[in-house]
């Protein structure tokens, strides 16, 4: 037999390669993650199969095939983007110390936020506000306020986490729109209001 298998052989198609890249467990997740990647680099209204497929290093083909189409693609990437997000806000705000002091906690965590988070945040909120436009993103996006809020109420009771998780998500809508740093003693005052009302 020709060296190189039977792909070798004239008239005889070589599908062993091809099978090996096909399965690939792990393909859809990277596809996602590179969905995100160009959401952040150039913007929802970028975000192609093509454009998607050529991030991942895949073929068109492999994209259309785990996401059928771009709000399929969309969805993925605001999976993607909630699952990081929720692991790194609550890592931040368990550092510092929600249990000894509640408001100053989420004064700092606000202004770490806003100050060294912000292309994160932006990217974040860019995603989230997809939503409004595409009604089948909104669950997902429904998903990113409870995980908020499910946060604030291992240290405060419902009413209290409820009224903290909506404080800090208008805090950080207009972190982005208005492109602000946001000081832990400029929202210090209203968090110790709302924590010991």
């Amino acid at each position: 037999m020709p060296e190189g298998g039977i792909g070798s052989v004239p008239g005889v198609k070589d599908t062993t390669r091809r099978r090996s890249r096909r399965y690939d467990p792990e393909r859809r997740a990277r596809i996602a993650d590179a969905a995100l990647r160009v959401l952040a680099r150039d913007g929802i209204e970028s975000l192609t199969h093509r454009a998607v497929a050529a991030e991942a290093d895949v073929q068109v083909g492999s994209t259309t095939y785990h996401f059928a189409s771009k709000d399929e693609l969309l969805l993925a990437a605001i999976e993607s983007a909630e699952e990081r997000s929720t692991a790194v806000v609550e890592a931040i705000f368990l550092a510092e110390r929600p249990q000894d002091d509640l408001a100053s906690a989420l004064a700092r965590f606000v202004e770490v936020l806003t100050t060294d988070h912000r292309e994160q945040l932006i990217l974040d909120y860019e995603i989230f506000l997809a939503a409004r436009r595409k009604p089948a993103l909104r669950s997902a996006a429904g998903r990113w306020i409870e995980d908020s809020f499910n946060l604030m109420r291992r240290f405060a009771d419902d009413a209290t986490a409820r009224m903290l998780t909506d404080h800090i998500e208008g805090l950080l809508v207009q972190a982005v729109v208005f492109d602000r740093r946001l000081p832990a003693d400029g929202t210090f005052p209203a968090f110790q209001r709302i924590v010991h009302q």
